[in-house]
């Protein structure tokens, strides 16, 4: 991994696991999760780089630099602030790290010094607030949100069958608003992205601050294998390190998965070579496939490529010249040879018998077009090539046959 990839890293270390300091029916654990202790980001999450930046405010030695620091540090939020992205992000972690940090830089009012703040799960509050409903509580329900020091509500995509909870919800919020009691919602989409929210809640949502949490990238894949692989105690070379970052494009918990599976067999490897570290030529024969199974998970891509781009997996191998088919069909070739390793040859007999050097055209045109920089239709396709990367990997990644 280059320098300047790795000054594209930066971390935020899960402060909360150093804390007792929430409240709430059903507390998230504080066991590291996966084995690490930090957030490790790159430029797939670039606009997370201010919670590194709080971070280091929250760390200052000293004490009365706090109160400018903590000002400038926090002056960035708007609340409510949704973190959105895929399970597994580390969305949960970086809510109650972000809460617990705020709770240590900015003083208390006076009478409230000992309150803790509350994490509560989407689902935990629809069955607070019915059986509030139930008890004639609901004041009491709202009172404790509002007068406590902050809120983490941990998957409110789970409340889109819940209209009367979204609408209690979206009155919490504006009373925790008023307060200016800091609120830290998550989610799997972004609010206007998550169908089945009522109107009021998402217009809430979207007068905060919405940033997205994707899954690590290159660089931030690099650091984190390598922290893996020092829990694991397994001593892997850089190029070792740098094979799993390219086969493996998933996240954390898929990676942890991973080390789960291999370090038996790594291990093992160790034993028999105790002065040799373990090397991509090791680790090459973890992700051998045969031919029978190369050409399932072939199918596997044209299926995908083939739902993205809403057409049928028969299309994908027509003699069809339809601008939408041979862009999908050039997609479909390139993930082939990138993710499988497949010759053009073998390419070519699987798209209908083609010949290599036409199945090599489309892969160099999806190349060029993929390399164009600030265009439009060349990061459309970037975004749609991503994504099925990281669904086909992680597929890929459950498939390995440890030996």
């Amino acid at each position: 991994m280059s320098r300047a990839a790795l000054d594209q890293v930066f971390s935020v270390p899960f402060r909360h696991l150093r804390s007792t300091n929430f409240t709430g029916d059903e507390v998230v654990s504080h066991g590291r999760p996966n084995g690490l202790a930090r957030f490790v980001g790159d430029e797939k999450n670039e606009m997370l780089k201010f919670l590194a930046s709080i971070s280091q405010t929250a760390d200052q030695p000293s004490v009365s630099s706090l109160d400018d620091a903590a000002t400038e540090a926090v002056s960035v939020l708007q609340w409510p602030l949704v973190l959105f992205g895929p399970s597994g992000t580390g969305k949960t972690w970086l809510a109650m790290t972000l809460l617990t940090m705020i709770s240590e830089l900015v003083d208390q009012p006076a009478g409230r010094e000992s309150q803790k703040p509350l994490y509560m799960t989407a689902l935990d509050f629809d069955r607070r607030f019915r059986s509030a409903i139930e008890t004639d509580s609901v004041e009491d329900l709202r009172k404790r949100f509002v007068e406590s020091p902050g809120l983490v509500i941990d998957d409110v995509h789970r409340l889109v069958s819940k209209p009367a909870t979204q609408t209690e919800l979206t009155l919490i919020l504006d009373r925790m608003y008023e307060k200016n009691r800091p609120i830290i919602i998550t989610m799997d989409a972004s609010p206007q992205e998550c169908d089945g929210l009522v109107g009021q809640l998402v217009s809430r949502m979207l007068g905060g601050l919405c940033l997205p949490v994707n899954p690590p990238g290159p660089a931030a894949r690099f650091e984190i294998i390598r922290d893996l692989a020092s829990i694991n105690k397994l001593n892997l070379t850089d190029d070792a390190v740098q094979l799993l970052v390219d086969q493996l494009n998933v996240t954390v918990p898929k990676l942890d998965h991973f080390f789960a599976q291999a370090k038996v067999t790594l291990l093992a490897d160790e034993e028999q070579n105790p002065n040799r570290p373990i090397d991509a030529a090791k680790l090459t024969q973890l992700f051998k496939k045969s031919d029978a199974e190369v050409d399932q998970l072939s199918k596997l891509i044209v299926k995908l490529v083939a739902a993205e781009f809403h057409l049928k997996p028969s299309e994908l191998k027509s003699n069809s010249r339809k601008q939408t088919i041979v862009l999908a069909r050039g997609v479909a070739v390139y993930l082939n040879r990138m993710l499988l390793g497949s010759s053009f040859l073998k390419i070519g007999t699987y798209f209908g018998n083609r010949d290599h050097s036409t199945i090599m055209h489309a892969f160099r045109k999806i190349e060029t077009i993929i390399s164009k920089p600030d265009d439009n239709d060349s990061n459309s396709v970037k975004m749609t090539i991503e994504k099925l990367k990281q669904q086909l990997t992680e597929h890929f990644a459950s498939q390995i046959n440890f030996i």
